[in-house]
């Protein structure tokens, strides 16, 4: 008898323990829920300008698993293919050098493409631009692959900002019909989407698991894997890649620690990747010490201006990457 009492006490405290854990656990969900929707804890960073926005950006944008979101495509802003619409036909005039720009809202809004546009024309080149808003490198990659293969580009050319170390979003459309994305501290592969949607718990245990070193190496080889798999696709194709490295818009001596490291870091990949690369830090340098304003708007330290983009172009024109990209006509 005392040891069936004692058996039914254990299943009794058990039980209680259960009770009591659910409880706290529904607390918890219903407390977040209603004060604080948008919380991730330690697990990840809400990208607020998508969930803030004035403009309903479902009518630019939509979720899409493969990208976290991605533009809706075919709707006046961006062709099938994934870049911006321009006038130009997928057959390419002969002696003509076509050139594929990827990259974040830096890219899409166009200013350092224009400026090369400016110095070299448009008698030899075509200026694709492939830029997406808060596109990081791993949905640039994989946006490529599905979409822009279709351009057929001679020459491929990414900006990658010193703030693209990250890994696939999570996103999804609210209540409110706002767009939520969040972007992981982790690797997508180890994190739950749905879960992380629609339970702060999840999100909470997320954050305790990311207060590590191995999420910063992860999400950065993350990165590294896709820059590999981009010079792979382009090799098959035999398409030039030029990576241009863009520098937080700041003097050296106000780069943040984590800037210092993050410059370092893609320049290491890219030397070990054998990917031909241009660090845009020298004519920011110069652009700094001529006075010019190199932000767009004013205090802007990631969106370069036209007149700092043009100082970009001239020194991408130095280097001559570009002029040694002839047509090859091979795949058209």
């Amino acid at each position: 008898m005392t040891q069936g009492r004692g058996r039914a006490s254990y299943r009794s405290k058990v039980l209680l323990c259960l009770v009591s854990t659910s409880l706290c656990v529904l607390t918890m969900e219903i407390v977040y829920r209603v004060t604080s929707p948008e919380r991730a804890f330690f697990a990840a960073t809400e990208l607020a300008n998508f969930r803030l926005n004035p403009q309903n950006l479902t009518q630019f944008f939509e979720i899409d698993p493969s990208f976290g979101f991605r533009p809706i495509l075919g709707n006046g802003l961006y062709r099938d293919d994934g870049t911006r619409v321009n006038a130009y036909s997928l057959e390419t005039p002969p002696d003509t050098t076509r050139l594929l720009f990827l990259g974040d809202s830096v890219t899409a809004r166009g200013h350092i493409v224009d400026a090369i546009r400016d110095l070299y024309g448009e008698n030899h080149y075509e200026y694709w631009n492939a830029g997406v808003e808060s596109f990081n490198t791993v949905q640039e990659v994989n946006y490529y692959r599905r979409y822009n293969t279709a351009v057929a580009a001679d020459h491929v050319i990414l900006t990658f900002h010193l703030n693209d170390f990250g890994t696939t979003p999570i996103a999804f459309v609210n209540r409110d019909g706002a767009i939520v994305v969040f972007a992981p501290n982790r690797p997508l592969r180890e994190i739950s989407p749905w879960l992380f949607r629609y339970s702060y718990t999840y999100r909470y245990a997320v954050s305790l698991m990311s207060k590590t070193a191995m999420d910063r190496t992860g999400v950065m080889e993350e990165v590294r894997a896709s820059l590999a798999d981009l010079r792979g696709m382009l090799d098959q194709s035999g398409t030039k890649l030029t990576v241009l490295i863009l520098p937080t818009l700041l003097p050296l001596k106000a780069w943040s620690a984590d800037d210092r490291e993050r410059r370092a870091v893609i320049r290491r990949f890219l030397g070990e990747l054998d990917i031909t690369y241009v660090d845009l830090w020298d004519p920011l340098s110069q652009a700094l010490s001529d006075g010019v304003a190199v932000t767009e708007p004013e205090g802007d330290i990631w969106h370069p201006s036209p007149d700092v983009a043009a100082y970009f172009a001239r020194y991408v024109r130095h280097t001559g990457v570009i002029d040694t990209v002839q047509n090859l006509g091979h795949r058209r």
